[in-house]
This record gives structure tokens, sequence and C-alpha cells, in this order.
């Protein structure tokens, strides 16, 4: 795995960050654009040639940031230190966020893997919070998310029973819990973005100007910053790697309806960043088709520095083999960013429909796991339904690639194969081979 870099313009100087890939951004990629735009690392020379970094690179890049950390504090012991640099590389599978709801931005439970940002003087914020004066707050009170849903569980279950047994000693307690399930799954279902009118309102009070957080949101993880009492998000989609003048992204509603900015926070005019069709469907995706090749180039240019020079032939077919597969993941994610794209730009309103279930009596409630909210088809649910058809698609391709490689295969090796001499021939002296 790896990602492509993008070199930016912001507050008047150059920087480097990170794209995603189809995963989305990673924990460790926001961390390491936190890092980045805060000069609290640099990225090794061979990596800015390449346009490309690697997650091994990445990882020890972050690594090493740790142990510099500890070294110039003491609160961080060396068993924390250990236990978080066993967890490392697997961080860019994402990590557990389990938030709570009336512990302000910061509130989450801990676990080792958010000690890691912890290590690296990163903060990690939500904005999935439930004000005071709420109806559900009582219910809700200072549970995690993951608690709220075994309420919700509960309260199905007392549901069951009453149904049952409506005149059994125990319908009191029953109804309670059947009526705080009911209660907690209305809030859950109500809040599927993620993020609360009222939970947005403490993040502009929490940020400090120039801040730079990593923002947590269905199971996401993006670069916030403030400016001018303005929150931004770090804009790390790959259709945008060639669009220089798209650098944060304004986050001012709950709803994802968004408005894009350059690195001096200066709201772009329409001709720079609401690409009408005929440029998306031409310049834009030509200028991406182009970059997906330069990723291609720098990223195999990257492994042949790393990799030893006498790798046999087995080797480098499975270089070629995971260039390929890496290709085909950006390649995912950046048609998935220019449909997302493209669905801002018309501005109609997409049918949002509850899946249908056999379960009926069960109870709906965002994922945090898979970052998908099973009350509304989100955006990002749209986007990951297309990656999955265009992967199905690539896989047969992919296929068929590979039946008429072992054909061509075969054919040369019948062709490489010396033919016994007819009598005409035997005058000729040299070898003749069809």
């Amino acid at each position: 795995m790896a990602y492509r870099l993008k070199k930016i313009q912001y507050k008047n100087q150059s920087y480097y960050i990170l794209l995603q890939n189809e995963n989305g951004p990673c924990p460790l990629l926001a961390a390491g654009n936190v890092l980045l735009l805060k000069k609290s690392i640099a990225l090794p020379s061979n990596c800015i040639g390449s346009g490309v970094v690697t997650i091994e690179e990445l990882t020890n890049l972050l690594a090493e940031k740790i142990l510099i950390n500890s070294d110039s504090t003491t609160g961080s012991s060396d068993y924390h230190i250990n236990e978080v640099m066993k967890i490392f590389p697997n961080l860019q599978f994402g990590m557990d966020v389990n938030p709570k709801f009336t512990a302000g931005p910061t509130g989450v439970e801990y676990t080792m893997e958010l000690n890691a940002f912890d290590l690296l003087h990163v903060e990690l914020v939500h904005g999935w919070l439930l004000e005071s004066d709420a109806q559900e707050y009582e219910w809700v009170g200072g549970k995690t998310y993951n608690q709220l849903v075994n309420v919700v569980i509960e309260g199905n279950d007392a549901s069951t029973k009453l149904q049952q047994n409506p005149q059994g000693e125990d319908y009191d307690e029953l109804s309670n819990q059947a009526t705080r399930g009911t209660v907690v799954r209305n809030f859950l279902d109500g809040s599927a973005h993620q993020l609360t009118q009222y939970g947005l309102t403490v993040l502009h009070e929490y940020v400090k100007e120039g801040d730079m957080k990593i923002f947590f949101r269905n199971n996401h993880y993006n670069t916030l910053t403030k400016f001018k009492d303005n929150l931004y998000l770090l804009v790390t989609d790959f259709g945008y790697a060639d669009v220089p003048s798209v650098i944060w992204e304004k986050l001012d509603v709950i709803d994802g309806d968004t408005e894009y900015v350059n690195g001096e926070f200066q709201v772009l005019a329409p001709s720079a960043h609401h690409v009408d069709e005929a440029a998306t469907g031409g310049h834009l995706v030509a200028n991406n088709m182009q970059s997906q090749a330069d990723y291609q180039l720098a990223l195999q240019l990257s492994r042949e520095a790393t990799t030893d020079t006498d790798t046999d032939t087995t080797t480098t077919a499975t270089d070629a083999t995971n260039i390929q597969r890496e290709d085909s993941d950006i390649e995912r994610a950046k048609k998935a960013s220019l449909l997302e794209h493209e669905c801002q730009q018309q501005e109609q309103p997409v049918s949002q429909k509850r899946p249908s279930s056999s379960t009926g009596d069960l109870p709906t409630f965002p994922t945090i796991a898979v970052g998908i909210p099973a009350s509304h088809l989100s955006q990002e649910d749209r986007d990951m339904m297309l990656a999955k058809q265009l992967q199905r698609q690539e896989e047969k391709q992919q296929q068929e690639l590979s039946r008429q490689q072992r054909q061509r295969q075969q054919q040369l090796r019948q062709s490489t194969t010396v033919q016994p001499r007819s009598k005409a021939a035997t005058k000729d002296s040299s070898c003749i081979i069809s």
C-alpha cells in the first residue's frame, strides 16, 4: 500500500500532503498530514522525488517521531511506547473509536490504539455530541456508543417479552427498558451523520485559530484546522491530485454539502471547482489518467530503489502484479471521488432509503466499525457501491488478461521449440526454428 503526494501552497509556503487511497483517509494518513502541516516531520528526499510514500515509509517516519517525543517528555512509559509500536503497522487498516456523546469533542473510550495519537502529540476530536437539555440526555448520559447499542438491544428484547406476556410481574421494569431502548435508538438514527449541530458548535469553540486536529466521523479521519472562525477539512481525495487550487473544504453543515477553498482559504470561483460536465468527462479525467500513470511509474521507481537488484524473474513478476493492484486501487478511489464531485455539482437531492430486512423488529443504528450508517445511504455508501462494482469489473478484466498471457506464453514455448529438419533442409547448416 502506498500514498501519492500532492504539493500544495498553504499560507504562502509549500507543503506536501498525503492523498488517500481506496480505503479513504486512514488514521496514519491523517496523523501524517497533521504533522506535515505543522512541520513536525519531514518526508525523505526519495519520497519527494518519486511522489509516493509507501505505508512502510510512513510507519517508520511516525514511529521515529514517537521515539523523539518520548525522549523529550517524561509522561510516556516505555511499556506504552513498546505496546504502541507493536500495533502501529495495523493502524493503516483503521482503529476502533468508541465515542462518548456528553464528554465534549475529545470524549472517547481510551484504547492503546488511540494512545498512538497521544504519543505523536496529535489530538483526535469528534462532533457527535448531545446537548444537556435534550430529551435523550438522561438516557444517554455518559455512555459510549457501544453501550448505547446494548441499550437498544435490551430494549428490543424487553419489547418482545412484553408482547409475549403483557401481564407479567416484571412489567414495569421491561416497560422502562423498552422505552429507554426506543429513545436511544431514535437518537442514533437521528444523528446518523455522526455530527450534530450542537457538536459543530462545540467544535467551533474548542478548536483554536490555527490548530491542527484529527477529525473523526463515520470511521474516517481527516485533518481539521480553524481559520478566521471557520473550520476546514483537508481535501485528500485522489480525484483532486492535479487540482492545485482545491486544498480545504469548509465544515459548516452536518449533511456534507460543502464549499472548497484554496491554500489561503479563499473561496474558489465557480470555474475553479464546479467543473462542468464536459470538463469532468474530458479535461479532469484526462488529467487523472495521467496522474494514475505518473503514480504507477513513481511507485515502481520507489520499489526498485528498495528492492535487491538480484531478484529473480519470479519476484519481478510478483512486483509487477502488485503494481497493477496498487494501480487498480487508485483507479477505483479516483472514480469514486469523481462521482462524488459530479453529484455535488448537480446539487440534486438523492433519495435515501432504509435497507429492507427480514428482522424488522431489530434496531437500526449507525455502525462505527464500518463507517456506514444503516439508517441513511450517505455519499460514502454510494461511492463504496460504485467502487465494489468497478472492482468486480476489473477482476474480470484481470482474469481475461491472465488467460491471454498464458496463451501467449504457451505460443512462445511452442514457437521456440526446434523442429526436426526436413530432407530439403539438411543441405543448410543453420537450425530452422518455426
